[in-house]
């Protein structure tokens, strides 16, 4: 699942340009505090209303704002990041989550998925995986802004090391199958069903 989708979504971003990426980052943000199944219509909804879509409570509005403006610089970074130092190491991956985390909305963990939708070693461990693994919640909560730099890199780089005990794949395959056919994802019945789903609602309209 992880090898196949991913794959497909790394080449949408690199020969689909800025949209391909700010379209990307929008289904990040359509999954903070939302069931998978609804982020395809959620899609379509910003396809149709913008900025101004219901669906982008919160600070959503804003992080999608910042990635139509700053689309460019973001993935431009990403590559270069990318192309220096590789998607496996954690100084690699911890570049690329504080780049991704400059996005309102976007903190350590779902910065992390960003990433992790984009090839990189890390992962996302949300409340599913806090729940089911019995992982302690400090681990995973995003540095304070408030927070000397030195010290929230270092947290982000711990956060990075936890998700690569067992790496990207291994979180990506299993929460695919955790979530599948839950409460929220009635639909997606199978754990292929829903890493499919990511690359459906990713490249919508595209």
């Amino acid at each position: 699942m992880y090898s196949r989708d991913v794959r497909e979504i790394k080449s949408f971003v690199r020969w689909g340009g800025t949209d391909a990426f700010v379209n990307t980052g929008l289904f990040v943000l359509l999954t903070i505090q939302a069931g998978l199944s609804t982020v395809k219509g959620s899609m379509e909804k910003v396809s149709i209303d913008g900025v101004k879509a219901n669906c982008l409570w919160g600070k959503k509005d804003e992080g999608y704002k910042y990635l139509i403006k700053h689309g460019d610089y973001l993935r431009s970074e990403m590559y270069k990041i990318a192309d220096a130092k590789g998607y496996n190491s954690v100084e690699a991956c911890a570049d690329v989550v504080e780049l991704f985390m400059q996005v309102p909305n976007l903190g350590m963990v779902k910065a992390s998925f960003l990433a992790q939708c984009l090839g990189f070693n890390v992962a996302c461990i949300d409340g599913h995986n806090v729940k089911r693994l019995g992982i302690n919640p400090n681990l995973v909560k995003t540095p304070p802004k408030a927070m000397k730099p030195e010290t929230a890199r270092r947290k982000v780089e711990e956060y990075i090391v936890l998700t690569q005990r067992s790496g990207s794949k291994y979180w990506w395959n299993t929460w695919c199958e955790y979530v599948a056919g839950n409460k929220a994802n009635r639909k997606l019945t199978t754990g292929n069903v829903v890493s499919k789903f990511h690359v459906e609602c990713i490249t919508y309209g595209r």
